[in-house]
Formats: C-alpha cells, structure tokens, sequence
C-alpha cells in the first residue's frame, strides 16, 4: 500500500469541495468544527487548541474575507478573549457542505459495495485512533 495514496484522496476531496462549495480547506474546517460542535460560541484559543492548530493560524484563517462572511466574532465581557461561533450564513454554507461531502462520498465509494465501504471506514477509524495516541 502507497501511503501517499491518503494525500491523493485528500486533494480530491479538497478540490472537490472547492469546486462544489467554493470552500478552501480552513474553512471546511472551521465551518465542520462547529458543526460537529453544534455551533456553540468557543473561545479563540480553546477552538485552535480543539483543532490543533496555534492561535495565529486561526486568528489568520479567520481575517480571511470570506471566512469573515460565515462567522461571528464577539469580545468577551469579563476577559480579552474572543468567542466565535457561525452566522446564519455560515450556518446554510455549513449545511450545503454536508450535503456535498455525502455528495463527494458517494463518488468515492461508488465501485465499492456496502460490506467494501464499512470495512474501510472501520479500518480506517482504526488507523486514526492509533495515530491519534
């Protein structure tokens, strides 16, 4: 097996939601974070933390304009912190990605009967829970 073979679904997927959502990939991630999240205000540093990434590379990915456009960004009352969470169109656009990302599965494991797809996702899973130790 080419373990590289990861990073050629990976850009598939990437373009394909590109292509399909008009998303780059931080905002993929941010829009599915708060999804998975169910969209409850999270502070800056405990969201880069959640998503392994430093508080400046969130702080930059969130200056983007058109990340701009699919959250709210708010300043803590008692603190200087910055809590964020999505806005009503970061909200539908997290919905329309869903619906691509199903979209996009499909595609992925069209030759693929059901037993092939399940037992993929479980080895898969299995794969990540390893690395994730």
């Amino acid at each position: 097996m080419d373990v590289l073979s990861f990073g050629t679904i990976s850009d598939f997927i990437n373009k394909e939601v590109n292509n399909r959502c008009g998303l780059n990939v931080s905002q993929m991630r941010i829009l599915l974070f708060f999804d998975k999240n169910k969209n409850e205000k999270v502070a800056m540093g405990k969201m880069a933390q959640q998503m392994h990434i430093s508080l400046s590379t969130l702080s930059r990915q969130l200056q983007q304009s058109k990340t701009r456009n699919l959250v709210e960004i708010t300043r803590s009352k008692t603190d200087t912190s910055k809590h964020i969470h999505l806005s009503l169109a970061g909200l539908r656009k997290a919905n329309e990605l869903k619906s691509e990302l199903c979209l996009i599965e499909q595609k992925i494991f069209f030759d693929l009967d059901r037993h092939q797809q399940n037992e993929f996702s479980q080895n898969l899973e299995l794969i990540i829970e390893s690395l994730s130790c």
